[in-house]
């Protein structure tokens, strides 16, 4: 069980990143608007502009409340270096929305963005895994650090592309990854970790309103790997990564897929996107049989609407979230 002071701070942090994030939204959309960074939402019949880049808000959220955590001293090195390691992998996300990375550029460019979290997280190379206890990987774990992060941030990246999804299913999965960092974390140790899940979860509740069906702004990839890197991130502050990677299987699942299907690292622009029909049922891209994901899955058993599709996406983050947080639990006995 958490102090009183620990509790404070973890809901001051999800507060500040909510606030920020829901006030400056609205002026970003009428910006992106106003300077043609827009897109079309192809998953509705009339096919609307919408704003694109969103994430300049949810990442404006959440540095405001790693910046809180940073005045307050507390594990002062591991809030600014993960605070860099996001920033540099938004940054990834931004160049990407711009210039069109290549396949392999922005994995890359998102492995190196994470080298900085070697800082903190290399000198304590062990892995918690459920039920089994610590496992020491030695300096193999160097490697693995910002592979984790580029991982983390690109199967956000691709789980992607309807109205409410990054952000319900991220926001789920942040949620369940600090219930289990109270659940098996010390107070005094995991306090870091905690505050930079608090700072993503609150700037994604404070998106949600803006991104929910019907979307008025899309978060763009400076949002989707803004927020894979923080909640890998966070997890590897917490030290409870395999958790994270139950929490995220519906991620894990849906990247497998596409990189089974292709073969290789690929740019989803590539392939046609999932279609619509003039009554507003989606079924699967035309690419589907040459690259497969979770959604065009689900899609091919049956067609739904929008919003049905991304209820169902959220439940099954839900149930992968709900698996991690029992199995923290049984864990910590």
């Amino acid at each position: 069980m958490i102090d009183s002071y620990t509790f404070f701070l973890l809901v001051v942090s999800v507060l500040l990143s909510f606030v920020v994030t829901f006030v400056v939204t609205p002026p970003l959309i009428k910006r992106m608007k106003s300077a043609g960074v827009s897109g079309v939402d192809v998953h509705k019949v009339e096919k609307p502009e919408i704003s694109e880049m969103g994430g300049f808000a949810i990442y404006a959220g959440f540095a405001t409340s790693m910046i809180f955590a940073a005045f307050l001293g507390l594990n002062l090195m591991v809030i600014v270096v993960s605070l860099l390691v996001v920033t540099l992998s938004a940054m990834v996300g931004a160049l990407d929305d711009v210039m069109h990375l290549g396949a392999i550029e922005k994995p890359l460019l998102g492995y190196f963005a994470g080298v900085a979290l070697i800082l903190t997280a290399g000198s304590d190379p062990y892995l918690l895994v459920p039920l089994l206890g610590t496992f020491w990987l030695g300096l193999a774990w160097i490697p693995i650090v910002p592979f984790a992060v580029t991982a983390g941030a690109n199967a956000v990246n691709t789980f992607a592309g309807f109205n409410g999804m990054e952000i319900g299913c991220g926001a789920i999965v942040t949620f369940a990854l600090i219930v289990v960092g109270l659940v098996l974390i010390s107070p005094t140790g995991g306090v870091a970790g905690l505050l930079i899940l608090a700072a993503l979860l609150g700037a994604l509740l404070g998106f949600f309103p803006y991104n929910r069906y019907p979307a008025r702004i899309f978060t763009g990839d400076i949002g989707t790997l803004c927020i894979g890197s923080a909640i890998a991130v966070g997890a590897i502050a917490l030290k409870i990564e395999l958790f994270a990677v139950i929490a995220a299987l519906p991620y894990i699942v849906n990247y497998g897929m596409v990189l089974l299907s292709v073969g290789k690292v690929t740019e989803s622009h590539l392939f046609t996107a999932t279609q619509v029909t003039n009554d507003g049922y989606l079924t699967p891209s035309k690419s589907y049989s040459v690259r497969k994901n979770l959604s065009d899955y689900i899609l091919s058993r049956r067609s739904m609407k929008e919003p049905a599709l991304v209820k169902t996406l959220w439940t099954l983050c839900i149930i992968s979230a709900a698996i991690s947080i029992l199995l923290a639990v049984l864990s910590a006995r």
